[in-house]
């Protein structure tokens, strides 16, 4: 009986100790996170999402951990952009070593501007270019003009102004463009790697110095822009500073007017609806090329839009070799994702590339498709396109309205 008694109280002291050693370590352990309740209150904004494009977080959910240090920031961006780069042959772009290409180290960044007009393919090849990694993309400076075309005065010089300061980094007295951008976050939210830190902070896509510290950190500089003509961007192609390559992007006149016919934004704009004068700025850009092309060819290219979308690998190839830059992993896995499959609406780049060239043949009616011949004939010869003499030959599978062509002066 002593003994089972004895039993009894061995077990029960060696349990009792067991449970003062656990509830010990609750106190004593330092691995055991137990969050406080300002981490708490920083979990529920964590949580919170966007509500409406024009919702502003409460606080930064990003992963600096809610701090306000611009710096930081910087410093993990500079940080990312050496390691996404750190297998890319820089002697491709015509330097030894990333730090020759960063404006932060007195460096001249590779840069391309893409020249087109709405809907000709631009979101895509811009696009295109930004998968590149450490690319900073300008996306349509000239928003704020809304739907016109700059073709001289009185907007060219404030424009060109523009488009030369954002390339160069520097953002002080582009008060219009901010104050566009604080209404309309689609002005930023293109510009990807920008807009990584700005969605969860929107004041940082509205301060000048913030953005041209962050632009000068990358290597790689792309913009496109839609409101300008070719004429005028000679001024640009001058500047030694910036360095700059242009593409210039055609696309068949039937083909524009029919996308544009699903934007709301284009039909009262007579720049954007009326098929006269957008083929009379394509006339413009070829007589401009002409001129151009023999005094920088090095530095300007001709692209129609057609051409990519029907042979989007190789032609994306031979355009990144134009602009000095080397295909990588990124840019194909871009290329192979968005040109196989329809996904999205009219602005979606996710399309079956091959299909989007020549939709106009079987969408347009042919009355439509006639008058815009009649007032593009011109045009459509100058940059290559075949006219269709009737209904039966527009929807016929045969009808390639693909011709070759050459710019001559």
């Amino acid at each position: 009986m002593l003994r089972r008694v004895n039993f009894y109280s061995i077990c029960f002291a060696f349990a009792l100790s067991v449970l003062l050693i656990l509830a010990g370590s609750r106190y004593t352990d330092n691995t055991v996170y137990r969050p406080s309740s300002e981490s708490r209150r920083n979990i529920k904004n964590f949580l919170k999402i966007e509500d409406g494009e024009d919702h502003l977080l409460p606080m930064p959910t990003n992963q600096y951990d809610g701090l306000a240090d611009t710096e930081r920031l910087l410093e993990n961006t500079r940080n990312k952009i050496k390691t996404d780069l750190m297998n890319y042959n820089f002697t491709y772009s015509g330097v030894q070593k990333i730090e020759d290409l960063l404006m932060e180290h007195n460096g001249q960044p590779l840069r391309s501007l893409i020249i087109s007009t709405w809907r000709s393919g631009t979101t895509f090849l811009g696009e295109v270019l930004n998968a590149m990694p450490g690319n900073f993309y300008h996306y349509e400076p000239l928003l704020n003009y809304e739907i016109i075309q700059i073709r001289g005065p009185p907007h060219a010089a404030k424009a060109l102004s523009t488009i030369k300061n954002m390339l160069k980094c520097n953002y002080d007295d582009m008060e219009d463009y901010f104050k566009f951008g604080k209404g309309h976050v689609f002005q930023f939210s293109h510009n990807t790697r920008l807009w990584g830190h700005c969605k969860h902070k929107r004041e940082l896509c509205l301060d000048s110095e913030f953005t041209g510290k962050f632009c000068k950190l990358f290597p790689f500089q792309s913009m496109k822009v839609v409101r300008l003509r070719l004429r005028l961007i000679e001024e640009i192609l001058e500047d030694k500073e910036l360095n700059v390559k242009v593409i210039l992007l055609i696309r068949d006149p039937r083909g524009v007017m029919q996308s544009r016919q699903h934007r709301d934004f284009c039909q009262p704009a007579p720049d954007c609806w009326r098929p006269e004068l957008l083929c009379a700025d394509m006339i413009s850009d070829y007589v401009a090329a002409a001129r151009l092309l023999p005094k920088y060819p090095d530095r300007l290219t001709v692209l129609r839009y057609e051409e990519l979308a029907l042979n989007p690998n190789i032609t994306s190839y031979k355009l990144l070799k134009f602009l000095g830059l080397s295909v990588t992993p990124s840019i194909e896995e871009f290329l192979h994702s968005h040109t196989n499959v329809e996904s999205g609406g009219v602005s979606s780049t996710f399309r079956v590339s091959r299909d989007v060239p020549f939709k106009w043949k079987n969408v347009l009616d042919y009355n439509y498709v006639e008058e815009i011949q009649m007032l593009c004939k011109e045009a459509m010869d100058l940059w290559g396109y075949e006219l269709a003499q009737n209904a039966s030959q527009m929807a016929s599978k045969e009808f390639n309205p693909l011709k070759s062509y050459v710019i001559t002066q």
